[in-house]
């Protein structure tokens, strides 16, 4: 009954976690095209990371949509809240962590990045189950403006990934530890 109710979830967990990490390394491999540099992290900052859970969350979450029968004044609304939750929580873990031992470690940047999917995935799933029961008792109306919203906020996120890919702002976020610059250097 588990796997039957909740098998998009975990394949969109195990979409997120496989694209992304390949998505890690796409930028490169494509010689530094910049068109790449707008879906793939382009250099180590916080930032780019982000881009890791939003691109192939994103795309699952369109095929999850059609595939699966997903009612819109419930799924894109909730779905919204659980890429904006991974995402927030890849930064917030990653400077919790780094801030008690003082550097960052490969296997808990890779933990942080699987926890950011895992909270997208499970936050998703509850608010949909939550916002469908809510919904059936809401008039049309009120029940088209979530999913609007949420469409305006993930183009808005979208289009943000797209500005600071070139213009970042000269935040700790923003900057390559490695390299020190900060967007396509």
């Amino acid at each position: 009954m588990f796997w039957k109710k909740y098998r998009y979830e975990v394949y969109g967990v195990l979409f997120t976690a496989a694209t992304g990490t390949l998505l890690h390394f796409v930028y490169e491999w494509a010689g530094s095209a910049v068109i790449v540099g707008l879906f793939a992290p382009v250099n180590e900052s916080v930032w780019e990371h982000i881009k890791l859970l939003f691109f192939p969350g994103l795309l699952f979450s369109v095929w999850d949509y059609f595939h699966a029968s997903r009612r819109p004044a419930s799924f894109l609304p909730s779905r919204t809240a659980g890429l904006t939750a991974g995402m927030a929580a890849i930064p917030l873990l990653f400077y919790a962590y780094t801030a008690l031992l003082g550097t960052n470690h490969l296997a808990l940047d890779i933990m942080v990045f699987l926890l950011g999917i895992l909270l997208a995935f499970l936050i998703s799933t509850l608010l949909e189950k939550k916002i469908s029961t809510t919904a059936t008792t809401l008039s049309g109306t009120k029940t088209r403006v979530l999913p609007f919203l949420s469409a305006v906020l993930l183009i808005i996120y979208l289009l943000l990934f797209f500005l600071f890919t070139f213009r970042p702002p000269q935040l700790p976020l923003f900057r390559d530890p490695v390299s020190g610059h900060f967007g396509i250097s």
